[in-house]
């Protein structure tokens, strides 16, 4: 079966063909600070030392490989005691044939998992795990005048990575392993540089992720929606979408509507900039009446120091209840760039928190350097719900709401030139200083606060 599946990957790494420079609409409002691999494609290919600008126009072909370091000292998960440890590789493979065949595209990406340090069996998850596998492979029918409209036009049929706005619902490849895909069909209309609006809609099915065995959808599980986006009003970009999750036969059985709008305007040099993003939803989880809803806002200011210097400031809501099942759902989301770096960490999910404290600020002393640092503070949305991914509740509220402080910097370099040309190398140091909520909470990992380190090296082809 192994050697089966490697030669079918072989296969369609010759024939396929690939087009990133038509990324829909949405990827390129993702936060520079911490962007998307969705967003990174591209940047991979136009680099003029990668492979694609030694091989044909109508043919790409990249590489990226990253292996990173990560460790903490003091858990913060029920029950859980002690350091952990892991070391994460990525490797992607984007091949793609592109103009000769148009209006027909064939996309196409390859990646593989490995987790060969990991202190607590994580090389046997899913989540961090997964054998050379096929994460993107659809055919691309794109048309500048769709239906006689003079609006450019995109169909997407297969297996994709999706991202939508910040990607706070729905977003590709992060810090952490975990990359949602999803098998099905996209349209998107009128998203290229020439026009001030786009529209997106899909219906797909999420994939299931397996460690060692060929990663396949989950039956009877359907994901759909659309996003209409507005670049009228340049002082108020606005988004608005709908997107339903339907789950019949998975660990937990969902069927949930979620709605939401966003309004923002783009950083500027010397301009004040500001974004309010609000989500409900509506539904059920296993059999359970589901109502929640999340709201973030941030504003922002970017100086022309010689230094180019932004700052930050961010606000976050995201429902909760006693009740586990009617907490806020964040579906596919990504979350480095507002609540910390992922991975083995990830101490804090946008589901029963409050944050109406919190700042982000980039600094970039050098072209090749880039300086972040953030802090927030948090607490329960309700005191008797859960702190969402780490297993702990007081179902009585009496621990209180405190959860602490969340400390986060991170250096990346990427020298761009001689031997170093390929590689960018990144390093970071988180801290949560724990709240009172742990020292009363029941089953609590202790109150010693975490310190988490990370390192990381990205090779680039």
């Amino acid at each position: 079966m192994e050697n089966t599946r490697r030669i079918c990957v072989a296969l369609l790494l010759i024939l396929g063909g690939i087009s990133w420079t038509e990324i829909s609409f949405g990827a390129g409002d993702h936060t520079k600070e911490f962007p998307s691999d969705v967003d990174r494609l591209k940047t991979i290919l136009e680099q003029p030392h990668s492979l694609s600008a030694a091989t044909p126009e109508w043919l790409d072909v990249g590489i990226e490989h990253r292996t990173r370091y990560e460790t903490f000292n003091h858990s913060f998960t029920r029950d859980a005691a002690g350091s952990n440890q892991m070391v994460a590789q990525r490797t992607r493979m984007l091949l793609g044939i592109k103009d000769i065949w148009d209006p027909l595209r064939f996309a196409l990406e390859v990646a593989d998992f490995r987790a060969p340090v990991a202190d607590r069996g994580q090389n046997h998850e899913p989540n961090f795990v997964n054998h050379l596998d096929v994460f993107q492979l659809h055919f691309d029918l794109l048309s500048q005048d769709f239906l006689g409209t003079k609006t450019f036009g995109k169909l997407e049929v297969g297996r994709m990575v999706m991202d939508f706005g910040k990607g706070r619902l729905v977003a590709g490849h992060r810090f952490g392993s975990f990359t949602p895909t999803f098998d099905g069909v996209q349209l998107t209309l009128g998203s290229d540089t020439n026009h001030a609006w786009g529209l997106r809609a899909f219906v797909t099915r999420p994939v299931q992720r397996h460690t060692v065995s060929p990663d396949w959808n989950t039956p009877s599980s359907y994901f759909s929606g659309a996003a209409i986006v507005s670049r009228h009003v340049p002082w108020a970009n606005g988004e608005l979408y709908v997107f339903q999750l339907n789950e019949g036969n998975h660990l937990r059985k969902r069927n949930l509507s979620t709605m939401g709008f966003r309004v923002f305007t783009q950083p500027a040099p010397d301009h004040w900039d500001y974004e309010v993003e609000s989500i409900y939803q509506v539904g059920e989880i296993d059999h359970t009446n589901h109502f929640a809803h999340r709201h973030h806002g941030e504003v922002g200011y970017s100086f022309t120091t010689n230094w180019p210097l932004r700052f930050v400031y961010l606000f976050d809501y995201a429902s909760g209840d006693s009740n586990p099942k009617k907490n806020f759902d964040f579906l596919f989301a990504k979350r480095r760039a507002e609540y910390g770096p992922t991975g083995i960490f990830g101490s804090i999910f946008p589901s029963n928190i409050f944050s109406p404290v919190g700042f982000r600020s980039t600094l970039h002393p050098l072209s090749t350097i880039k300086f972040i640092v953030s802090h927030r503070t948090f607490w329960l949305a309700d005191g008797r719900g859960p702190f969402v991914g780490s297993g702990l509740q007081d179902s009585t509220g009496r621990a209180g709401t405190f959860l602490g402080n969340l400390f986060d910097t991170s250096i990346h370099w990427a020298p761009m030139t001689g031997y170093w040309r390929h590689t960018a190398f990144d390093v970071g140091f988180s801290r949560l200083f724990k709240g009172s909520y742990f020292d009363r909470v029941p089953r609590s990992p202790g109150t010693a606060d975490v310190s988490y380190v990370y390192t990381m090296a990205t090779l680039t082809f």
